[in-house]
């Protein structure tokens, strides 16, 4: 009986050593919070069909991945729990199934700047037993931010408000005519006029004031008044930067905005001069800033298309705590690719649609600004008055695109189509230095010829045109990988898209 209580205490010795053991050498899993820098990229449309970023790798998930949250400033972000040791890895841009595909991170990259390992030159992170955060970096480098090409700005159009009195009627104007007669749109309230009650500059600011008061016009008599200008520039591509104070009170609702120099809308100012072609939305409508006084530090920037308009799905935007106390800089920058909007450099919304045709990007042509404050039907009945104040407004254009759009080009270019992969349909463009007879080609992967897109004469210049993913005979070809082709002259050249369902 002693021998077995002394052998059942040795078992319980061993099994208490053999758990204290286990306990000391068990490894905790710790969060591993992968950050990468996509500004550089075009980010493409990825498992939910939408626009997406991956970590990929063998311990993630394989090459499926697992899905980045966007940050909305240009970089993405993971947070997922590891054991210690050591996983490689890549950044994946959208959704691939298998591993020889688009979409990888390069490995020229990785390898030229030192931090590629293994056979398949990835990345490696090495774990231990503390949280990690690794990045951020550039896509497709080792570097921890991307340094791009340095983009210059040139001032082509500013009003700095520096003269007191009623605003520079060379400079803007004051659009009161109600477009349909009786009110405005959107169920709004106010009358705008061009009285200097409503709009004015002192002390080196432009005023907008929204003020309660009975006021008739046009055989129509409204209990609010404000100001609605319209600028005499308009601009196609560059950068848009207003610095403002932003009016206060429930049912204001200011907004610096643009709409297309074709609108036909009855009263507009270019509409006056003979531009009115084209009816809203298809004319495109930039909002840069709108701010609704329920809503007192949020700020929101959106567009309108045919594609998505009225309550467009759009949009992005922040919150501002002194967004009525004191100045901003609310900016846009506008390339044929794609939208960004900022708060004091702060991004809070990029559009870049996968598809870019006149359905959702009506914005290859010139856009103007508009400054107003609008009074919705929900405005506090002891609302008296507010304003916004403009401390400047200003129009740049970037220096190489001008150069490109004002000068012929000097050689043959084929461009990488937009947007790559693409579905339904992708955008080519080219430039010729003289002028040619120029045909463009659609073949599949066996060389056999799908379509053919474009042949005829063009002079100088800089085209681009869109193929819709069907062969000669108008049938949709499946997905894969096809090459087109440029013949111009004795210049010829050919590349690879990738069509995805």
């Amino acid at each position: 009986m002693c021998g077995m209580m002394d052998r059942f205490a040795q078992g319980i010795s061993v099994r208490l050593v053999f758990f204290i053991l286990s306990f000391f050498t068990y490894t905790k899993a710790v969060q591993v919070t992968f950050i990468v820098d996509m500004s550089e990229e075009i980010v493409v449309a990825g498992d939910g069909n939408y626009p997406a970023v991956y970590v990929s790798g063998s311990n993630f998930n394989g090459p499926s991945g697992i899905e980045m949250t966007d940050n909305g400033d240009g970089t993405w972000k993971l947070t997922t729990e590891l054991e210690s040791g050591d996983y490689t890895y890549k950044f994946r841009n959208g959704y691939y199934d298998y591993w020889d595909s688009p979409g990888w991170e390069g490995d020229n990259g990785l390898i030229e700047d030192g931090c590629a390992v293994g056979e398949y030159f990835d990345r490696l992170v090495s774990v231990d037993n503390s949280d990690l955060v690794e990045g951020i970096f550039c896509f497709g480098s080792c570097d921890d931010i991307c340094v791009g090409e340095l983009v210059e700005y040139l001032l082509i159009w500013n009003d700095e408000f520096d003269v007191n009195g009623a605003i520079d009627s060379s400079k803007w104007f004051h659009q009161i005519q109600l477009p349909n007669g009786y009110s405005w749109y959107n169920n709004e309230i106010q009358h705008y006029t061009n009285r200097l009650d409503n709009s004015y500059v002192s002390d080196g600011t432009l005023k907008i004031v929204a003020k309660k008061e009975t006021y008739t016009n046009q055989g129509e008599t409204k209990e609010y008044t404000s100001a609605r200008l319209n600028s005499k520039y308009a601009i196609t591509y560059g950068k848009v930067e207003i610095r403002a104070r932003l009016p206060q009170g429930i049912g204001t609702w200011p907004a610096i905005w643009m709409l297309g120099q074709n609108i036909n809308e009855p009263g507009a100012y270019w509409q006056t001069q003979g531009y009115a072609t084209t009816s809203w939305p298809s004319c495109g409508e930039i909002d840069i800033m709108e701010h609704w006084g329920a809503n007192q530090n949020y700020v929101q920037s959106a567009l309108h298309t045919p594609s998505s308009h009225g309550g467009t799905i759009n949009h992005g935007g922040q919150y501002i705590s002194n967004s009525t106390s004191q100045f901003n800089i609310y900016a846009l920058e506008w390339t044929p690719e794609h939208m960004i909007f900022s708060v004091n450099e702060h991004v809070h919304y990029t559009y870049s649609p996968e598809t870019q045709n006149s359905e959702t990007w009506p914005f290859d042509s010139p856009q103007y600004l508009l400054i107003n404050i609008a009074i919705e039907q929900s405005i506090e009945p002891s609302f008296v008055e507010t304003e916004m104040e403009i401390d400047y407004v200003r129009f740049y254009k970037v220096s190489s695109l001008l150069n490109q759009i004002e000068t012929e080009p000097k050689a043959f270019i084929l461009n990488q189509n937009f947007p790559n992969p693409f579905n339904p349909s992708t955008n080519i463009s080219f430039l010729i230095p003289r002028g040619d007879y120029v045909s463009i080609n659609i073949f599949d992967v066996n060389g056999v010829k799908v379509t053919e897109i474009f042949n005829n004469y063009k002079p100088a210049g800089t085209y681009s045109i869109d193929w819709n993913g069907q062969n000669d005979k108008g049938v949709q070809v499946s997905s894969g990988v096809y090459l087109y082709s440029i013949e111009a002259g004795n210049f010829r050249q050919t590349k690879k898209m990738i069509l995805l369902k």
